[in-house]
């Protein structure tokens, strides 16, 4: 492990030494590839963070979905579609490693069944929620990462399981004729019939719409789509993020340019229901104003994998990250559920973000440094232009921050009522875009 993390390191070093050849020259910030181009003001006011501890369950590796660029395969995977068969849950084991974990972790806990796609494998989630359920009592709750397609078959057979969710999170990546060719093994009209039915039959689960994307991918469109089921009651939240891939942009200026136009358009949707005293669930933006709002400083790479405050069990092994190829493994679950853990300083894993420029950067106090699964598995060139995109992300919101600012009093919007709003499930997504 430490050889491959080493080698990733020497990787990024040399890289930095082109890192302003794609260095994107904007108008008003300058050149993005600057760690001073978008600086961020931090502060001591307090702003009161979700804590509790949550533990990734890979169900299954076997998916339906046929996703363009599916990460299990491009990147944790490193290829080699045959590994997928290592990706499944045994129920008893790792409900048991959870209830070993979960003793001194601070509450709530919140048990997220991953894959592959969760739903080919329910009667899984079912027994580990039931085992779980005696082991923590109240103290857990569900959720649920999907693409959509089998929901219906799943509240038909465990209907116990839909009941107890917490929270839903639907791959939703545009309106249909987007959406269908990224996800080319789903149907958006069956998973709008989908939601309907979760709804009916179990409104009081949330619903998180998330967008992964990708070049060819209009961020307006998905949008579109998650306000459409929204303004329906069909959705509860809006997330998206950049994929994870290895390839750089093939055509960086131009992304930078239409990601500009349509994060702005996002942007003045969100103040014209503002004005009306609507606050949209956008989590990464309710986040990240609560934290603009503050001076709130993050301390900690995005997702954190580093604090090994969450644990992801993949396969009878423990990870800092599920997405993480299973090399990176801190340890393993043995049949009995005894959790033997090889790593406890995981700072290895954040050690990235020196060679990356991390400490010297403006949006650092936001950002954290970048995914460690695009920085450790991902290439230079690619994590470098998802700096330069942070960077322009942030810079737009902090030239409408006045204006903001301005509705959020006419309103009584506080900073920790946008956390609480969305701003807190930062945490059980890719965090930041």
């Amino acid at each position: 492990m430490q050889i491959c993390f080493q080698e990733v390191l020497t990787k990024l070093e040399k890289a930095l030494c082109s890192f302003e050849l794609d260095g994107f020259k904007h108008p008003r910030f300058g050149d993005l590839s600057s760690p001073e181009a978008v600086i961020i003001e931090t502060s001591d006011k307090a702003l009161q963070e979700d804590k509790g501890t949550i533990f990734h369950v890979t169900v299954t590796g076997r998916c339906n979905a046929r996703c363009k660029g599916c990460i299990n395969v491009s990147l944790t995977c490193q290829g080699r579609a045959e590994t997928l068969e290592l990706f499944e849950a045994d129920p008893v084991r790792e409900s048991r490693a959870i209830s070993v974990l979960a003793q001194k972790a601070p509450r709530p806990i919140t048990v997220a069944f991953y894959g592959g796609e969760p739903f080919l494998a329910p009667e899984k989630m079912d027994l580990m929620r039931r085992l779980l359920r005696k082991s923590l009592g109240p103290d857990v709750r569900f959720m649920v990462y999907t693409n959509g397609m089998l929901l219906d078959q799943a509240i038909a057979r465990h209907p116990d399981l839909i009941q107890d969710l917490w929270l839903v999170s639907f791959s939703i990546d545009g309106q249909k004729e987007q959406h269908e060719t990224i996800r080319r093994g789903t149907c958006l009209d069956r998973i709008h019939r989908n939601l309907r039915l979760l709804k009916d039959f179990a409104p009081h689960v949330r619903v998180l719409v998330w967008s992964t994307l990708r070049e060819e991918q209009s961020l307006k469109d998905c949008l579109t789509e998650f306000l459409n089921l929204y303004d329906q009651g069909l959705a509860d939240y809006f997330f998206y993020h950049f994929a994870e891939t290895q390839e750089p942009f093939e055509n960086f200026k131009d992304y930078v340019l239409r990601y500009e136009a349509e994060f702005s358009d996002l942007l003045q949707v969100f103040s014209e229901r503002l004005k009306e005293g609507e606050l949209l669930p956008l989590v990464h933006l309710l986040e990240l104003l609560a934290f603009m709002l503050t001076g709130h400083r993050r301390g900690h790479t995005a997702c954190g994998a580093e604090l090994a405050s969450n644990f992801d069990l993949v396969g009878g092994r423990v990870l800092a990250c599920a997405d993480l190829p299973l090399e990176f493994a801190l340890g393993e679950i043995t049949p009995e559920g005894e959790v033997l853990l090889r790593l406890q300083d995981l700072s290895f894993l954040a050690a990235y973000r020196d060679p990356l420029g991390c400490h010297r950067c403006g949006i650092e106090p936001y950002c954290g440094g970048r995914c460690p699964v695009q920085a450790l598995t991902g290439s230079p060139e690619r994590t470098r232009q998802y700096c330069q995109l942070l960077r322009l992300h942030v810079g737009l919101v902090q030239e409408r921050l006045t204006l903001f600012k301005k509705l959020f009093e006419r309103f009584s919007f506080s900073a920790q009522d946008l956390y609480q709003k969305a701003g807190f499930l930062a945490r059980y997504t890719d965090v930041i875009p």
